[in-house]
């Protein structure tokens, strides 16, 4: 069984507004030199199936890349990496945008994004391998700027992905130098074609070509002369070009240049200074600090007016500025051009970078690009526009698997800027306990419970006391009584079309279960159906409503009250968060005894995924969600897997010990599984330590690598995967990889048995 073996093909609709212009490659322009023989090298189907492209800035990589995606024959996608990649959620959503844009991506791929950062490996990119294998077609995928990927976790999927291309793909990886993948094995494996500076480097012909297209003929004997000082770097080539094309007096000879920085500086200063004017040299030293420029932003950025036409007419008489996609308005500058032009704003213009950066913000914001709104307004320093717009998008931006990005987000605030941004204090909680980060969690509600606000509330809750409320009642920190008090004082105050009001229904039913009326807390829990934006909080009322149906043997309601739970936990993304926990306990609960076992295993598969993230500061939830667990691995006779899911709410009680009705309910199912025979045998149930290590196994990382990335001994790792190969009945890696695909705890990669190929460690 795997988790997408049952459901249909989706549309594949993006969590966020993607940056078009990353998807697309530099337009075709005239006047760049024709590299016929790497083209020519480039589209040979039979070559090997990972090409790298590593060299300085201005070497002609993206102009390359450009003519070749020109001249294929196979479907190209292309993707430029930026700074913000380094998320793995974006990363993988990109990488799947960038073939959707060839052959529709099976929507389920992003499923795989919710939670910790290891689902990406152990299921987003299997899914999006899968998918990949099922095309029958060969397409080759750009990646430009590689050099931008730092994330570990990210470049781990990359090196997965390339790892299990269907034959006849490509991926072309480009930057400025050699990212952290396993070149030296696809060296090995000879599956790796490198084409570096000296194959970049221009001959004596296409240095002629290139002096000829920008209006500067050369001779035989300066062609020589120039290629060889610059050795064929494209750029310098260029630059020494255009200046004496322009009849720069102090240029001096042609083949007088060098690759120096203080040369690129040199001319690129004579060009923007000496032959643009002014105010065009305004433009561009403004516009720097833009990844990608339109001329809205351009406008808004740097004041002037005729942003369009001034970009276009700069675009045509200069190389280092290429427009994007045969059609539109966007433009990027050339890393080269882009450095420079960074380093001159400050000479130019000290300190002016901070405020270009909130005009950017400003324009981002108006425009409805929030993040990129928090991005600018970051580096402009305007932290307050910062806060409020991450108030107003982290628990979102979370929830859509894009967790490494809500972390750099709140991990660029300092203690002062919660405290004078509560409400950000509030949502940084919910990230944390949501995401199993108990102690952090406490820290922001800490923060929050002491802080005074009474402004308005970015999240568009009806007042912060009313917030602070909630997340105190949900995180049940003193006990069931505190509880329903704080869920009281949160409904008297949101109204019924607030996003909170279904939130603090759930808490205020929670805690009058907590307090053993469950008849009351069963109509709280209807009600939080007729509350807006209810389907994460609606999703666990409805398990617990049939919970409680259990209780009193109505068990065709239970069915119901399940399934519909099951369709709300869908509808709100939350597979793999904390809340899922009681869908998957109560859902395992209501087929076994409904005689549909291999349901209640998948279930219980299911919730082992996200068990390590249930924490004490989500007590009750994270407790019931164990229990109800608990209750149906004894339902199909596994004694082993209740007595370990016991444990972890035991350790959740230690912390938060005032849980009402739920420390008696522990009791009692511990009592029964002391009274069960075999207690210990047979069980496949994971610790939470197990569990985040099970995604590297497939992984050709050795034990040594995977304990970097966990931060545990090298011994503490080989120790995990004994255990785990124990539990799974395997003898080695690859076979413990091999009964976890089939027990649905990993995705399969399409068409690939991995006995063996993992390293040992």
């Amino acid at each position: 069984m795997t988790t997408t073996a049952s459901q249909a093909r989706q549309p594949f609709r993006p969590g966020f507004p993607l940056v078009e212009a990353k998807l697309l490659p530099p337009a075709p322009r005239s006047g760049i030199v024709d590299r016929t023989r790497l083209v020519r090298l480039l589209t040979d189907a039979s070559g090997p199936r990972i090409v790298s492209l590593i060299a300085a800035p201005g070497f002609g990589k993206t102009t390359l890349l450009s003519q070749w995606t020109a001249r294929e024959r196979r479907p190209m996608a292309w993707l430029t990496l930026d700074d913000l990649d380094n998320d793995p959620g974006t990363l993988v959503t990109y990488l799947a945008a960038a073939y959707d844009r060839i052959q529709p991506i099976d929507g389920s791929v992003t499923d795989g994004l919710t939670g910790s950062d290891k689902r990406v490996l152990g299921s987003a990119v299997p899914r999006l391998s899968s998918d990949l294998h099922r095309w029958r077609r060969p397409v080759v995928l750009v990646l430009d700027d590689v050099h931008r990927l730092v994330d570990r976790t990210g470049l781990d999927a990359l090196v997965a992905l390339l790892d299990h291309l269907p034959p006849g793909f490509r991926i072309a990886v480009a930057g400025r130098n050699e990212p952290d993948l396993p070149f030296a094995r696809l060296r090995a494996q000879r599956d790796l074609l490198e084409i570096g500076p000296g194959l970049l480097a221009l001959d004596e012909d296409e240095t002629r070509a290139l002096a000829e297209g920008v209006g500067h003929p050369l001779g035989p004997d300066d062609a020589r002369r120039l290629a060889a000082r610059t050795e064929g770097w494209a750029a310098g080539i260029y630059l020494a070009c255009l200046s004496r094309g322009r009849g720069d007096p102090d240029a001096g000879p042609i083949h007088g240049v060098s690759g120096a920085d203080r040369f690129i500086a040199a001319y690129l200063r004579s060009e923007i200074g000496g032959h643009l004017g002014d105010e065009d040299a305004t433009f561009l030293t403004r516009t720097s600090i833009l990844e990608t420029v339109t001329p809205a932003i351009a406008e808004a950025v740097t004041g002037l007016p005729g942003s369009a036409e001034r970009l276009a007419r700069l675009a045509h008489g200069n190389l280092l500025i290429q427009k994007l996609g045969p059609s539109g308005s966007t433009y990027r500058y050339h890393n080269l051009l882009r450095d420079f032009l960074v380093a001159e704003l400050e000479r130019r213009e000290p300190g002016k970078t901070s405020e270009l950066h909130r005009r950017a913000a400003a324009s981002c914001a108006a425009d409805g690009r929030l993040e990129l709104a928090i991005e600018h307004a970051t580096a402009g320093g305007d932290t307050d526009m910062a806060a409020d717009l991450a108030t107003s998008l982290v628990v979102t931006v979370f929830n859509l698997g894009r967790g490494a990005t809500v972390e750099r987000w709140l991990a660029g605030f300092d203690a002062a800027t919660f405290e004078h941004h509560p409400p950000l204090a509030v949502q940084a909680a919910w990230v944390h306990l949501l995401s199993g980060r108990p102690d952090a969690a406490d820290h922001m509600a800490d923060i929050a419970d002491h802080a005074l606000h009474d402004g308005p509330v970015p999240d568009g809750s009806e007042s912060f006391e009313s917030v602070r409320a909630v997340l105190r009642a949900f995180m049940c920190r003193t006990g069931p009584a505190h509880m329903l008090a704080d869920a009281m004082e949160a409904m008297e105050q949101e109204p019924p079309t607030s996003r909170w009001r279904g939130t603090a229904l759930l808490c205020l039913g929670s805690a009058h279960l907590l307090l053993g009326d469950a008849d009351v807390a069963d109509a709280r829990f209807e009600d939080v159906a007729a509350a807006a934006a209810a389907a994460p909080p609606e999703m666990v009322a409805l398990a617990m409503r049939a919970a409680i149906r259990i209780r009193h043997g109505d068990w065709r309601a239970a069915e119901r009250y399940s399934e519909e739970s099951r369709a709300k936990l869908v509808e709100a993304h939350y597979e793999g968060l904390v809340p899922a926990l009681i869908v998957y306990g109560v859902g395992a609960r209501v087929a076994a005894h409904g005689g549909d076992m291999a349901r209640a295993k998948a279930d219980l598969v299911r919730a082992q995924l996200i068990r390590p993230l249930a924490n004490h500061a989500a007590p009750w939830l994270s407790v019931d969600a164990l229990l109800e667990l608990a209750r149906a691995y004894l339902a199909i006779s596994d004694a082993a897997g209740a007595q370990q899911v016991l444990r972890e709410a035991e350790h959740i009680i230690r912390r938060r010990p005032a849980l009402g009705t739920l420390t008696t309910e522990l009791l009692e199912i511990r009592q029964r599984v002391a009274g069960t025979l075999s207690l210990l045998a047979g069980s496949t149930t994971l610790t939470a330590a197990e569990l985040r290590l099970l995604p590297m196994l497939p992984t050709y990382l050795s034990f040594e690598e995977i304990g970097d990335r966990l931060s545990i001994s090298r011994h503490t790792v080989k120790t995990q995967a004994m255990s785990i190969y124990g539990k799974l009945q395997a003898s080695s890696r690859g076979e413990a990889v091999e009964r976890a695909i089939d027990l649905g705890l990993l995705e399969p990669f399409h068409g690939l048995r991995l006995t063996g190929r993992p390293p040992a460690g």
